[in-house]
């Protein structure tokens, strides 16, 4: 039976290697794949910012956008405020009232506040839901091009002249730009912002290889409008209409990017609860899109879309299967008859990057076994591209970030313990997505 696991073990964490071993390979070559930006491309920007009880954050994101190096008279921003309970639609009437207004009834009955010079726009509805405001924002928008914003997302001055660059091609539908963690001044914050520049990096690294990116973040996103209205613009019938617009506009024959130049800053959950109702969010959400969208399996012949499928599934089961197996094996070699600090020291090697390190150094004595080669390895490529997506975000190399590239293992069984309980309470659920469809 210690065989069988063993063994099992061996085999898991081999294709763990595997996946690990592409995601490097793709990087490796994208370092030699020559970006195509650089097209004198400005055309008109329809921004669409939705907005439910973000009293706190909005002004910023306004005030962010309006001072972005782009075209004045090319801009249109339309803040579509989702039947807020606290001061968001106020604060927004603030941001405009420098500016001399006029007042108009929809023909559906919504009320839009239009500040004419500017082209700023706040309309006003009853709560419906982030999809709902997104496509009120999206249909009223007049531009070739749109880009949606989360409210408490903040553009870099370039950002829009960058994430607009790629729709040049009429091929691309829809372009996708990098988002850091503004709060990343917490213990939580630094693990997160890791996490984000790392898939930060997949993204880029896919885009440029395969001229399709691979996952689609919906807080900073440029569309072609008559993309969207080709394949309905957003839907319910998932938890992430992001990703699940991304995979119809796949369907569409348009090709999806990532704008690895194209900064914003967005506000990460600052709890562990926080972190967990937003992450089981956007698991399920991917999953849902990727199972409403199961024909592009077949369909597309993107190796982004085809390693999406087999990367989302892989981490479901992996989640599931790795905590027994990591759990035996820390008890199997657990040295409890050497003393307290000895089990400690033990631990610390197991749950930090000092375990691979260690093995490494331990190679003369222990000689190379199936578990040092995947561990070892493993654990080594994922350091280096967690150090290469700092470096090429030019994130800032702190003592907190070392400490949290160094314990960087432990955030991950907590995302896989996320999906775990997300999975769980979803299969849980009466009108669950699955067994409902």
């Amino acid at each position: 039976m210690e065989n069988l696991i063993m063994s099992f073990g061996g085999v898991l964490f081999g294709i763990l290697f595997a996946f690990l071993s592409f995601i490097f390979l793709v990087f490796l070559i994208s370092l030699f794949k020559k970006s195509e930006v650089g097209h004198d491309f400005l055309p008109g920007i329809s921004i669409v910012i939705p907005a439910y009880n973000e009293a706190k954050r909005i002004a910023g994101c306004i005030a962010a956008i309006a001072g972005a190096d782009y075209p004045k008279d090319r801009l249109e921003i339309i803040v579509v405020d989702d039947g807020s309970a606290d001061d968001t639609r106020n604060i927004v009437a603030e941001e405009l009232s420098k500016l001399e207004e006029q007042s108009k009834v929809r023909e559906n009955g919504t009320r839009e506040i239009v500040a004419a010079e500017q082209q700023i726009r706040l309309i006003a509805m009853q709560h419906k839901g982030k999809v709902d405001a997104l496509n009120e924002g999206c249909k009223a928008a007049t531009r070739s091009f749109i880009l949606t914003v989360d409210a408490d997302t903040v553009v870099e001055k370039n950002c829009l002249k960058r994430i607009v660059q790629p729709l040049f091609d009429p091929k691309v539908g829809a372009v996708t730009g990098t988002c850091s963690v503004k709060n990343a001044d917490s213990w939580l914050g630094a693990f997160q912002s890791i996490e984000y520049h790392y898939n930060n990096l997949i993204r880029k690294s896919f885009s440029k290889v395969f001229s399709n990116g691979i996952w689609f973040f919906g807080a900073l996103a440029c569309y072609r409008k008559s993309a969207l209205e080709k394949v309905g613009f957003f839907k319910k019938q998932t938890l992430a209409e992001d990703m699940d617009i991304a995979l119809e506009l796949r369907k569409a024959g348009y090709a999806v990017i990532h704008a690895d130049q194209a900064f914003a800053s967005t506000v990460a959950p600052v709890s562990i609860r926080g972190l967990a109702m937003q992450r089981s969010r956007w698991w399920i959400g991917v999953l849902q899109s990727l199972f409403r969208n199961r024909s592009l399996i077949t369909k597309d012949s993107s190796a982004s879309t085809r390693f999406l499928y087999l990367n989302q599934y892989w981490w479901t089961g992996y989640a599931f299967l790795s905590f027994p197996l990591i759990a035996y094996q820390v008890w199997y070699w657990l040295p409890l008859q050497d003393g307290l600090a000895s089990v400690w020291w033990y631990l610390f090697r197991w749950f930090s990057l000092s375990g691979p390190l260690y093995v490494l150094l331990k190679i003369p004595e222990w000689g190379i076994s199936f578990y040092s080669i995947f561990g070892v390895a493993g654990g080594l490529i994922s350091t280096l591209m967690i150090l290469a997506a700092l470096n090429q975000f030019k994130e800032r190399i702190s003592f907190r970030n070392a400490l949290a590239v160094f314990f960087y293992f432990p955030y991950t069984i907590l995302l896989n313990s996320i999906i775990v309980f997300a999975i769980g309470k979803e299969a849980f659920r009466k009108d669950a997505y699955f067994i409902a469809r």
